[in-house]
């Protein structure tokens, strides 16, 4: 009897564990997001190159009809870390994402070879972030948002939440 009820522990909590490790992708969301009015930088310059540089924005969200969805707020802290002899700036991003249906809060960072504002990176590679909560019906939610800058200015940023 002992034997049955460990294994059923086991397996129980294999359950609960199991999901965690092996997210599944519930959902995906594609907003596009308009060029961004960047504000707020302490020395009226964006040049975002120096240790401690901070870059506010926001944007308008869009739907792929064009139709405004809400914003986007952000904020960019640029710091300088040399590893292997690599030069890069290092940038800590803090995202919110206000939408009629709640927010969502997405933070991370991303290495950029040395650029100047609003063009951080010359290749323009994807930056994926972990969403780390959310208001209204994103209260909640998990995954991650992939964002994309794209040739005119513009970004669209891929949800794609798990359970």
């Amino acid at each position: 009897m002992l034997k049955k009820l460990t294994a059923a522990g086991i397996a129980a909590a294999f359950l609960f564990v199991a999901p965690n490790a092996n997210a599944a992708e519930i959902d995906k969301l594609v907003i596009e997001q308009d060029a961004p009015v960047l504000v707020g930088v302490p020395n009226g310059e964006t040049t975002q190159t120096n240790t401690g540089d901070l870059l506010f924005f926001a944007a308008d969200l869009r739907n792929a009809k064009g139709r405004k969805l809400g914003e986007v707020l952000g904020l960019v802290t640029t710091f300088d870390v040399t590893l292997d002899g690599v030069e890069e700036e290092d940038r800590f991003r803090e995202l919110v994402f206000n939408m009629r249906k709640g927010q969502i809060v997405a933070l991370g960072a991303s290495q950029y070879v040395a650029s100047q504002a609003p063009d951080f990176a010359d290749n323009n590679a994807p930056v994926t972030l972990p969403i780390v909560g959310g208001t209204g019906e994103y209260v909640g939610v998990r995954g991650t948002v992939t964002t994309k800058k794209r040739p005119n200015g513009t970004f669209r940023h891929t949800f794609r939440f798990v359970e």
